[in-house]
C-alpha cells in the first residue's frame, strides 16, 4: 500500500510540473513578443518540444505559436506550414471532442489534447490570408477569408451541438446547464476589409462592392460589442478627420496598412471551493478565465516623408472577439470542471465514512492520498495562443511606382505619439497590392 501512495505522489507531481512547466514557457513567448525578439522566442519553442515540454497533446498550441512567429518574422511560406498543420490538426481534434471530455471528468484538461479556442481558428485563417498577400496568391488568400468567415458564422451551431452532446452524456445526473449562450461574434470586419481591397485589387468591382457593404455592416456590430466610438462616416472613403482609410472601388489602391497591437487575454485559474456543514469535505473547481490585455495604443498615423497620408482605424479588437467567443463557451467549461469536480468527491468522499475502528494508518494515509489526488488533479487547463496580438488598425492608398519609407506613429489614448516604426517598400506594377505590417504590443 505504501509503495502505491508513493506511486500516486509521484505521478500527481510529475502531471502537475509539466504543466507549469509549459504555463512558464507560454509567459516566456508572451515576453519576446513584447519585445519583439521573434527569433529568439523561435529558438525557444524548438528546444521547449525537444525537451517535451510541448508534448504530442500541445501539438495544435505548439504549431499556432510557431505559425505567429515565423509571421511575425517575416517568414511566411514556413508560418503557413505551420498554420496548415494546426488547421488539420483542430479539425480531427473536434470530431473526438466528446471521448476526450469524458475522459477528462477523471483526471484535468491538461492531460487531453489542445484542440484550440474557437476564436483561435478564427484568426488562424486570418494571418493565413496575410501570408499569401505576402506570397502574392491573392486567389489563395481569398479562400482563407472565406473559410474564417464561414467557420464565424456556424460558431453558435457548433457549439450547440458540443453541449447537447455533452448533456446527453451527463450520467451523474448533475443538473448542469450546458446550453451556451449565443454569440454576438457573427460577422469579422478585419475579414470583410481584406476581402473588399483584394477584389478591388484585382479588378472584380461587383465583389469588391459586395464585401464593402458587408464590412459596413460588420464594423457597426463590432464597434457596438465593443463600445467603441463610431465615426460619422463609415463608408471606406477617406472622411474629412482622416479616422476611415482611403477606398475606392476601383483597383486604385496598392498599398495595405496594418498595425498589431497589444495581445491576446491570457488565461488565469481561478478556484473555487464549496465544503460541507462540517468543514470536513471539499469540492474544488479550478476554471480558467480569461484575462484581457488593454493596450496602450488608440490609433496610427501613417506617414510618407513629411506628409501624413492619413490615420489607421481600429479593424477589429481581436482580443474583445476573444472574451466573447469564449464567455459563449464558458457554460461547457464550467459544466465539465464542475462534473469532474462531483467525480472526484464521489471518488474521495467514502473515505471519510469509514467505521471509526477502521480508523487506521492505512484509512489516514488513504484519506491524504484523497486530498493530494483532489489538489494535485484539479488545475484549469490555462492553455491559449499566446503570441497572437489583440488589435489590428488599417489604412489603404496609392503610391505611384518607386522606393519609399513609410513611418507608423503610434498614438495613446491621450493623443499623444509614444512610439515609430519604419518600413520600406518598393511600388512596382508587378503586384497588385503589396501588404505593409507592423506589430507592436503596448
Amino acid at each position: 500500500m505504501t509503495s502505491v501512495f508513493w506511486l500516486l505522489c509521484l505521478f500527481l507531481f510529475q502531471v502537475s510540473c509539466a504543466s507549469y512547466l509549459l504555463d512558464e514557457t507560454q509567459k516566456e513567448i508572451k515576453d519576446a513578443v513584447y519585445d519583439q525578439r521573434y527569433s529568439e522566442a523561435i529558438l525557444s519553442l524548438e528546444e521547449s518540444r525537444d525537451k517535451e515540454i510541448y508534448k504530442e497533446k500541445d501539438f495544435i498550441l505548439w504549431n499556432l505559436e510557431m505559425g505567429m512567429l515565423n509571421h511575425y518574422n517575416g517568414a511566411y511560406k514556413e508560418s503557413n506550414s505551420y498554420f496548415s498543420e494546426a488547421e488539420m490538426a483542430i479539425e480531427q481534434a473536434f470530431t473526438k471532442s466528446v471521448s476526450r471530455g469524458v475522459y477528462a471528468f477523471l483526471g484535468n484538461d491538461n492531460q487531453l489534447q489542445y484542440d484550440g479556442e474557437p476564436y483561435e481558428e478564427f484568426y488562424l485563417h486570418a494571418f493565413k490570408a496575410l501570408n499569401y498577400i505576402h506570397l502574392n496568391k491573392i486567389d489563395a488568400s481569398l479562400v482563407e477569408i472565406r473559410k474564417m468567415v464561414y467557420k464565424i458564422e456556424q460558431l453558435n451551431i457548433q457549439l450547440r451541438g458540443l453541449a447537447d452532446t455533452y448533456a446527453s452524456t451527463d450520467t451523474l445526473e448533475s443538473s448542469i446547464d450546458w446550453d451556451p449562450q449565443d454569440t454576438n461574434v457573427q460577422n469579422s470586419p478585419f475579414a470583410r476589409y481584406l476581402a473588399a481591397n483584394l477584389f478591388a485589387a484585382l479588378g472584380d468591382v461587383d465583389a469588391a462592392r459586395i464585401e464593402r457593404e458587408q464590412f459596413n455592416r460588420a464594423i457597426h456590430e463590432h464597434y457596438r460589442l465593443i463600445d467603441f466610438s463610431l465615426p460619422s462616416d463609415t463608408s471606406l472613403t477617406q472622411s474629412q478627420r482622416n479616422e476611415t482609410p482611403e477606398w475606392s472601388l476601383g483597383p486604385n489602391n496598392n498599398v495595405l496598412l496594418l498595425s498589431f497591437t497589444g495581445m491576446a487575454p491570457e488565461k488565469i485559474q481561478q478556484d473555487l471551493r464549496v465544503y460541507n456543514e462540517y468543514w470536513e469535505t471539499e469540492l474544488k473547481v479550478s476554471l480558467p478565465i480569461l484575462n484581457p490585455y488593454r493596450s496602450e495604443i488608440r490609433g496610427v498615423q501613417i506617414w510618407v516623408g513629411d506628409s501624413l497620408m492619413g490615420h489607421s482605424i481600429l479593424l477589429e479588437s481581436m482580443h474583445e472577439v476573444a472574451q466573447e467567443v469564449y464567455s459563449s463557451k464558458m457554460p461547457i467549461i464550467y459544466g465539465r470542471a464542475v462534473l469532474r469536480a462531483i467525480s472526484k468527491y464521489s471518488g474521495t468522499r467514502w473515505v471519510e465514512k469509514m467505521p471509526e475502528e477502521e480508523d487506521s494508518f492505512f484509512a489516514h494515509m488513504l484519506e491524504f492520498a484523497g486530498f493530494l489526488y483532489k489538489e494535485g488533479s484539479e488545475k484549469a487547463d490555462l492553455r491559449s495562443w499566446s503570441s497572437l496580438p489583440g488589435n489590428v488598425f488599417a489604412h489603404a492608398f496609392q503610391l505611384d511606382p518607386g522606393s519609399y519609407e513609410i513611418e507608423f506613429r503610434y498614438i495613446n489614448k491621450q493623443g499623444l505619439p509614444i512610439y515609430s516604426e519604419f518600413r520600406d517598400v518598393q511600388i512596382t506594377k508587378r503586384h497588385s497590392i503589396h501588404l505593409l505590417e507592423t506589430h507592436l504590443a503596448y
